[in-house]
């Protein structure tokens, strides 16, 4: 039930939102969860502006992980320039009459990486510098000039994990493997098209692969860009066909990589990119995964039945803060029990010297089948820099809270709608707890004790937010329930481990374990509760 703190918090989440508009009237670079990255405007859409790594949020070690460590740097593009006369010589100065010798020269910085969590965002404009020493695997495929009237990208990722899975009653020992292959073809400044394919498996399982499992030979992005309007304060865009959808640190909307078939929608897309804002609003039908079974190999089509539409916003105030608004439509027409509900949202985050915060809430409401529909979520996370020790530790601290339903028989729904979300990131990575109905303090503590080398250490305690109603999964099924509320709420606590090591530019391995010490709730509930394991081994080659 979204009792009167909790919806006190909800729209004070709104209201910082708001406020924070005002704090700071210089524009900007966009943020790095948002559409919109890199410095080369012939790119086409969303490639205007040079990109800057935001607020040093929890890295996704299983997620995207090459981009936690992304930085793009704007170069000037005006103003005078002074030299002095050191700067400008080529020798370096004679103090002691001696002949003076050649100045090395500078070794230009080395690029930031240009994978983005969805790959029509990858940015090579590196190798357009023509004093650019660095070239990595798959690069020679990129910026390829087609005549004076098109440029050519042509790249792609193979991923091959291994899960070991002892959770609650499931025991399983696969392998994935995944290949994404993309092209992406700019036609001057107003016109781009782009293709991406995936073929996703799964091998040697001992219980049939689920739907987010296997997807042969398909279409994951297939779209068209068109320059509609080329202004002084921004550029409109005009997007039509298959797409990803990734917005925010992807609480509420994501393309799931963790998942080996990612989620993807069709649909349009009007997008502005600004001065001040970046603003994008779209309609689409989702692509379900429940159409990825039995080794399926025909070309995945939307769900008729669905709509997902919303306006997403961006305030590009503040190199050390980023503000973003939303609204987001979700309709359901033909389930056993129809929905259609509207949430609006907001999202900030920021730095100040050693401390990092951030703030994400929403309010929704609407219709589940014939009753009136009230929820929400929230997000309250506050973390430091731990300067003075080795390994460059960061410390989070995180309460994430979403409704669920006090009285399932009292004609009204309160239980969140978790939407399209990264559910892995945030609920331990066993994947049994989703954004519905949960109350969760957690922990998370990253180190880097080399450069090649990334550990994060995460701690949940999980508490059902209504006894009365369902403990969701990642994928927002409801998995277990006490309709009288005599289990309590006690969930349980999971512990999460990743260590990665990115032996190459384009390479990177994954290690991972999981441990769920069950609560009350998952030991009286049908099906018991115990203790959990869960180890995970990844590698992942992006060309």
């Amino acid at each position: 039930m979204v009792q009167a703190l909790p919806r006190f918090l909800l729209w004070l989440v709104v209201a910082n939102g708001l406020a924070a508009i005002g704090l700071s009237q210089e524009p900007v670079l966009v943020f790095p969860e948002q559409p919109g990255v890199g410095p080369s405007k012939v790119l086409g859409p969303d490639r205007e502006v040079a990109r800057l790594s935001g607020p040093e949020l929890a890295p996704t070690a299983f997620e995207d992980e090459h981009e936690a460590a992304t930085t793009w740097i704007e170069e000037p593009t005006s103003g005078p320039v002074q030299k002095n006369e050191a700067q400008s010589s080529p020798v370096k100065e004679d103090t002691n009459g001696l002949k003076p010798q050649p100045r090395s020269p500078a070794v230009p910085p080395k690029p930031a990486n240009p994978y983005k969590g969805v790959f029509y965002e990858n940015d090579f404009s590196y190798l357009d510098k023509p004093d650019n020493p660095y070239f990595y695997l798959g690069d020679a495929l990129k910026r390829n000039r087609l005549g004076n009237w098109g440029i050519l990208d042509v790249g792609g990722e193979y991923r091959l994990r291994q899960h070991n899975e002892h959770i609650l009653n499931r025991d399983n020992n696969f392998l994935l493997q995944r290949t994404r292959i993309y092209g992406d073809l700019h036609v001057g400044e107003r016109l781009r098209a782009y293709a991406e394919a995936i073929d996703a498996t799964s091998a040697w399982e001992d219980l049939p692969p689920r739907p987010i499992e296997e997807n042969r030979f398909d279409a994951l992005n297939l779209f068209a860009d068109v320059k509609i309007l080329d202004a002084d304060s921004g550029d409109l865009w005009f997007r039509g066909g298959r797409q990803e959808l990734l917005y925010g640190n992807q609480r509420l909307i994501s393309p799931l990589d963790w998942s080996n078939t990612r989620r993807t929608f069709d649909g349009v897309k009007l997008f502005w990119r600004g001065e001040r804002w970046n603003i994008d609003g779209f309609w689409t039908r989702p692509i379900p995964f429940s159409q990825h079974v039995n080794n399926d190999h025909n070309f995945d089509h939307p769900d008729l039945d669905q709509e997902f539409y919303g306006i997403y916003m961006t305030r590009k105030g503040s190199c050390s803060q980023t503000l973003d608004l939303y609204y987001l439509g979700y309709a359901k027409y033909s389930d056993p029990r129809p929905f259609k509900t509207h949430t609006f949202g907001s999202r900030w985050e920021g730095k100040l010297d050693l401390w990092l915060w951030e703030i994400e809430g929403a309010y929704q409401f609407g219709e589940y089948g014939p009753v009136d529909h009230s929820a929400g979520f929230y997000t309250l996370g506050v973390g430091r820099k731990l300067a003075r020790l080795g390994w460059e530790p960061t410390l989070w601290f995180y309460y994430d809270w979403a409704s669920g339903d006090e009285d399932p028989t009292d004609g009204r729904h309160e239980t969140f709608n978790q939407l399209f979300p990264l559910g892995h990131k945030y609920f331990g990575w066993m994947d049994l707890v989703g954004r519905q109905n949960i109350e969760d303090w957690n922990v998370l503590l990253t180190m880097k004790p080399h450069p090649a080398w990334e550990i994060a250490f995460w701690w949940h305690t999980f508490r059902l937010q209504e006894a009365r109603d369902a403990l969701y999964d990642a994928g927002g099924n409801a998995i277990r329930q006490d309709p009288t509320g005599a289990a309590g709420r006690s969930v349980g606590s999971e512990a999460d481990v990743t260590v990665r090591w990115a032996f190459h530019p384009r390479a990177d391995v994954l290690f991972g374990y999981s441990h769920l010490f069950p609560g009350r709730f998952l030991k009286l509930t049908p099906g018991g509760g115990d203790q959990s394991d869960f180890y995970y081994t990844q590698l992942s080659v992006r060309f």
